[in-house]
C-alpha cells in the first residue's frame, strides 16, 4: 500500500509578519479556547487568538542556556514545584539580588 501525502491539507504560507510576532512572542496563528492572564488566573473564553502573557511595552528577551548537573536540575525542579515557584522565576529572581550584591561591590 503506497501512501502519498498529495492530498494533505497544506499549511498557510508565513508571511514576514506572522513570522516577526511570533519571534516577539506575539500571536501567532494558533488559537485556544482559554487564556491565562499575567496574574495567573484562567480565563474560560470561546475559541479566541492566542494573546501573549507578557507584557506587550516590555524590553526585548535575552535567551540564557546553562548546563547543570542532572541531580542539581532535578533538585531545583523539585524544590521550586513543592513551593509551586516557576523556574524561571526564581533563577531570574536570583539574577536580579545578585547583580545587586556586584554592583555594589
Amino acid at each position: 500500500m503506497s501512501k502519498t501525502f498529495a492530498k494533505a491539507p497544506k499549511p498557510k504560507p508565513l508571511t514576514n509578519e506572522v513570522i516577526l510576532a511570533f519571534e516577539r512572542g506575539g500571536t501567532g496563528q494558533d488559537t485556544q479556547t482559554h487564556v491565562t492572564t499575567n496574574v495567573g488566573k484562567m480565563v474560560t473564553t470561546n475559541t479566541v487568538k492566542m494573546v501573549p502573557t507578557n507584557v506587550v511595552n516590555q524590553e526585548p528577551i535575552r535567551r540564557l542556556s546553562i548546563d547543570l548537573p542532572e541531580s542539581l536540575h532535578r533538585r531545583f525542579k523539585t524544590a521550586c514545584s513543592k513551593a509551586d515557584k516557576k523556574m524561571l522565576t526564581e533563577v531570574t529572581d536570583f539574577i536580579k539580588q545578585r547583580t545587586a550584591e556586584l554592583e555594589n561591590e
